[in-house]
């Protein structure tokens, strides 16, 4: 049965579990997500852990909801399909079944559902199906689809149809509030690992080395001023980093001179660019490297280091930290905290990528060298020594 029109209802009776399923084969990202009041007051939400807190649910203990996944990755078009299994409404008050256009919300579009084919079935165990096609032309990236009601005899869907946006749902339906298109993890300790899923197929991740602009003891002023060591002397934090391709390919990328692929390149192999050295330390950015996230599959690793090139160690007085920006995901922060070691190169994170998913691993090693480092993590480079001039 399809519930055409707003405010249509329908019995669905009592059942072991409960299937909502979001299909579409349009070039979109959308999200299948619920969230909910419990009779005791309790708000929440399941939605694709992708996003920042986001959790899958639990389909044997509380909420008694389940997501199968997230689907669309990267607005690919195709057979999408999420499903929602739902084992117990008891507890519940209000259970609101939603859709988010994250392609759209992400990039701050405002479009209608009607651009694109999707709808919502919901299937008892029974073998009853009811549908409620998204086929609204009211502009906004939050399809708040049915709503489902617990009752002491039998349990009721209502077409509650009606689009929205981000904020006006965060404000009205229970649980919202905690929904985060992207916000920021931090790696506090040795061995903590996240792993990011870029929920775009274009683009670039951005990773960043940033450190204290007017560090304690100084007396050099300026935005964004060098760091000093002992003596006084100026030191030149870089940052670079050791990659591994699918087909086997090793090298270094910093802003040396010498050397295989001294910067990189974005849009051929490695897909890895070094953006530039920051050499007075005027730029309030930093140093960055970019990945192309349009070919991460054909990457298998890559370590980030920083280096101090001149001055003497000094790494209390840096505060250096490394983000990395995936986009719709959380920033990634890597701190490289106070530390007093007395070797000037620093392994921090180690990133893998296992298809379309990369894994960041906080390492926070020193070493004497960069090829220290390579022998310490397997890489097996040839090395020389490498200017700037």
């Amino acid at each position: 049965m399809e519930l055409k029109q707003k405010g249509a209802k329908a019995e669905i009776g009592v059942f072991k579990q409960l299937k909502v399923s979001l299909i579409w084969t349009s070039a979109v990202d959308l999200d299948l997500m619920a969230f909910y009041k419990t009779k005791d007051g309790r708000t929440g939400g399941v939605y694709s852990n992708n996003y920042a807190g986001g959790s899958l649910g639990d389909l044997n203990q509380f909420p008694f909801i389940q997501l199968s996944g997230d689907e669309g990755v990267g607005a690919v078009g195709g057979d999408n399909r999420e499903d929602l299994r739902i084992a117990n409404l008891d507890d519940y008050e209000e259970l609101y079944i939603c859709a988010l256009n994250f392609t759209d919300a992400s990039s701050g579009s405002n479009k209608a559902f009607a651009d694109y084919d999707a709808r919502v079935e919901v299937m008892t165990d029974h073998g009853e199906k009811h549908t409620v096609v998204l086929d609204s032309q009211q502009l906004g990236p939050i399809a708040l689809i049915c709503k489902l009601t617990s009752g002491f005899i039998s349990s009721s869907l209502t077409n509650d149809s009606e689009v929205m946006s981000l904020d006006e749902f965060k404000n009205r339906i229970p649980g919202a509030s905690q929904l985060k298109l992207a916000s920021k993890v931090t790696l506090k300790s040795k061995g903590d690992s996240y792993s990011l899923k870029p929920k775009v197929s274009g683009g670039e991740i951005l990773i960043n080395l940033n450190w204290n602009q007017e560090p304690q003891g100084t007396q050099k002023k300026g935005f964004f001023s060098k760091v000093f060591g002992g003596g006084g002397e100026a030191i030149d934090l870089d940052l670079g980093c050791f990659f591994e391709m699918q087909d086997g390919i090793i090298a270094c990328i910093q802003p040396l001179n010498q050397g295989f692929l001294k910067q990189g390149s974005l849009n051929e192999p490695p897909y890895v660019y070094h953006m530039g050295d920051d050499r007075t330390g005027s730029l309030s950015e930093g140093e960055n490297i970019q990945i192309n996230i349009a070919h991460i599959n054909e990457l298998r690793k890559l370590l980030i280091f920083t280096f101090i090139y001149e001055g003497v160690p000094n790494w209390t007085s840096t505060d250096a930290i490394v983000t990395i920006k995936v986009p719709g995901q959380p920033t990634l922060e890597v701190p490289m905290g106070a530390q007093s070691d007395p070797k000037g190169f620093c392994a921090i994170a180690m990133l893998e990528f296992e298809g379309s998913e990369i894994k960041v691993t906080k390492l926070l090693s020193f070493h004497n060298s960069h090829q220290d480092c390579d022998q310490m993590y397997g890489w097996g480079m040839e090395w020389v020594a490498g200017s700037k001039d």
